[in-house]
């Protein structure tokens, strides 16, 4: 399992320089066009009773038998002294709405995939090297991650790498306390990391993927299987996903999200999981991996 680990990562740097074409060159959300600054309509003129006329059909008064003598109408629209007139907004415009009569807001724009972050590629590169057993570059990686992490406190995912990088300084350590203490301080990181920006799916399922790992003992598949019915939640629409994650990336949870079901014992989910990431890119490497994991079920 821990080869599908590699698989993933490696492909990132080439996902990232690819174009997916199920996504669109760009993103919806553009602002609806200004309304225009039209004058309101003038109100209609009040009701009056009817002037009456003498034979001559001139206007006077019924009262004192005297003509009346009436001013020329005035142009609204033409007014003497422009400079003392106060004009009223416009109203605002209201955009069409659904069929609850309530207003549809905007699309909000996504941001692109955080796995096409330049320095994530070269993240991902330099961990590569390091699961491959390189541990001076395992060394190197966690040093430049905990700088890195103080430079850009507000980089979750640089802290979420950090924490992978810590578990594999723990695999590298000899058996004892530090041993330990590394796997400690990486499962902190990648806790912090979610906790603190829970909507990105980078960071979770790199957490995911990590505690999936972890042998049993550790108690930490729970935590593992959620994450992954989260992120699942999350390509389904019904949470939020603020990211335009490419197919690389969303093969990559239903894969893992499968083997986190048979964890579990629950065939029909791995099945469902692996099913809907195959028909993505049935031909790609995560993807002969999934249809290789649905044969092994019949």
């Amino acid at each position: 399992m821990k080869s599908a680990l590699i698989l993933f990562l490696t492909a990132l740097p080439l996902a990232a320089q690819m174009t997916d074409p199920n996504q669109p060159d760009a993103f919806p959300g553009a602002p609806p066009a200004a309304a225009t600054n039209a004058a309101p309509a003038a109100p209609p003129p009040p009701l009056t009773a009817p002037t009456a006329t003498n034979a001559d059909g001139m206007p006077f008064n019924p009262a004192e038998n005297e003509p009346v003598i009436q001013a020329p109408p005035v142009d609204a629209s033409t007014p003497a002294d422009d400079t003392h007139v106060v004009h009223a907004p416009p109203a605002p415009s209201v955009p069409d709405g659904g069929g609850d009569g309530m207003p549809t807001p905007p699309p909000a724009t996504l941001s692109p995939d955080p796995f096409s972050d330049p320095l994530i590629v070269q993240v991902v590169a330099r961990y590569q090297k390091a699961w491959d057993g390189d541990k001076k570059e395992a060394r190197a990686l966690t040093a430049d991650l905990e700088r890195w992490t103080k430079d850009e406190p507000s980089n979750y995912l640089l802290l979420a790498y950090l924490g992978s990088a810590y578990a594999l300084d723990s695999r590298d350590s000899w058996i004892g306390p530090g041993k330990l203490s590394y796997l400690k301080k990486g499962d902190a990181a990648l806790d912090t990391a979610v906790k603190s920006d829970p909507t990105n799916p980078a960071i979770r399922l790199l957490r995911a993927m990590n505690y999936y790992e972890l042998p049993a003992m550790f108690g930490k598949h729970s935590a593992a299987h959620d994450d992954f019915a989260y992120l699942i939640e999350q390509l389904r629409g019904a949470l939020p996903m603020p990211y335009a994650l490419t197919n690389d990336t969303k093969q990559a949870i239903y894969y893992y999200a499968g083997l986190s079901d048979v964890q579990f014992s629950d065939k029909s989910g791995a099945r469902e999981a692996w099913q809907t990431g195959l028909a993505l890119a049935p031909q790609s490497k995560l993807g002969l991996k999934i249809q290789a994991e649905l044969n092994k079920q019949k």
